[in-house]
């Protein structure tokens, strides 16, 4: 078997992959993740019991991650467009979407540490140890709630293209 098939057999598998997660992450959404807007924010306010102080801090963190996402999803978005104009050539080059492959491979990399420090910067704003330990409960439904938000937000792209 050579490089192509096996490329293309790995693409296939990680596109289907994708699409299945995907339509997991629509189907599955748990009751408290609804509201797309204030959801986390309300429900991290709630569940680590932020007082007014907080919150404040809280708020600068969540728009600042906020730009920092979106700057992100720009560049994604550019690049994919790139990497499916490919598609149209008489023939793929394939070094030209091998790069912009790993270009989108960094970028989502970059999302996640964004994330990831996100997370942390909001673990330091807890102050009493019951908020550290709420911190800890919270993590779990977190990385629920992010990864179903992703999901939506690429849903709302689609719908207003």
């Amino acid at each position: 078997m050579n490089k192509i098939k096996v490329l293309t057999i790995a693409v296939i598998a990680l596109v289907m992959l994708n699409l299945s997660m995907i339509v997991f992450f629509m189907v599955i959404k748990p009751k408290e993740f609804r509201d797309r807007r204030n959801g986390p924010r309300k429900l991290i306010i709630e569940k680590l019991h932020f007082d007014a102080q907080q919150q404040a801090q809280f708020e600068v963190l969540v728009d600042n991650h906020i730009h920092k996402v979106k700057s992100f999803d720009k560049q994604i978005q550019q690049t994919k467009e790139s990497l499916y104009a490919q598609l149209s050539l008489p023939k793929v080059d394939i070094r030209t979407k091998d790069s912009l492959i790993n270009v989108l491979a960094d970028l989502q990399k970059q999302i996640e540490t964004a994330r990831f420090n996100h997370f942390k910067k909001i673990r330091k704003i807890c102050n009493t140890p019951e908020q550290k330990e709420d911190f800890k409960e919270l993590t779990v439904e977190l990385s629920k709630m992010f990864s179903h938000r992703r999901s939506l937000q690429q849903n709302d792209v689609k719908k207003n293209n």
